[in-house]
């Protein structure tokens, strides 16, 4: 991809090198930076700790959540959503179960989950959790972020 003006304009206008941008070079990182690829290319902040996460392998601090006018210092910085990263071809339900216990122990409304696919178990237990508790849980797969589909699913 070549740089241009019209794509600065919409955004696209750099150029990433040296990214893994195919599912196999994926598959081949250490978890770890498989973890951090996941966030970043989500826009989220990745955790600093390999262990000791509590679930939590990164955060999204929507733009949304920015103050309008100055309040108290950071105020908005409790507005976030958690990202769980699994370098693994099918999540289960026991993944989603233990997100969802994140979710409730941090009180959040939404978070996101990044695997390479999804059981339909799984997809079943986050309508469920829908349902039952009105906090969503976004099941993103690698492809859906490889082939940029993420726009409308982070909405």
């Amino acid at each position: 991809m070549k740089e241009d003006d019209k794509l600065w304009r919409i955004g696209r206008g750099f150029v990433v090198r040296d990214l893994p941008w195919s599912e196999k070079k994926l598959r081949e990182l250490p978890p770890f930076e498989f973890e951090n690829w996941a966030v970043i290319a989500l826009g989220g902040i990745p955790n600093k700790a390999q262990v000791g996460d509590m679930g939590i392998d990164g955060r999204i601090y929507p733009v949304s959540a920015v103050p309008k006018k100055e309040k108290g210092e950071l105020d908005f910085m409790d507005v976030w959503y958690p990202i769980q990263v699994k370098q693994k071809d099918k999540v289960g339900r026991p993944d989603i179960d233990s997100f969802e216990a994140v979710m409730m122990r941090e009180d959040r409304t939404k978070g996101f989950f990044v695997s390479f696919d999804f059981s339909s178990d799984a997809i079943h237990e986050i309508q469920a959790f829908f349902k039952k508790t009105g906090k969503s849980i976004i099941a993103l797969t690698v492809k859906d972020i490889l082939d940029e589909q993420i726009a409308y699913k982070l909405a």
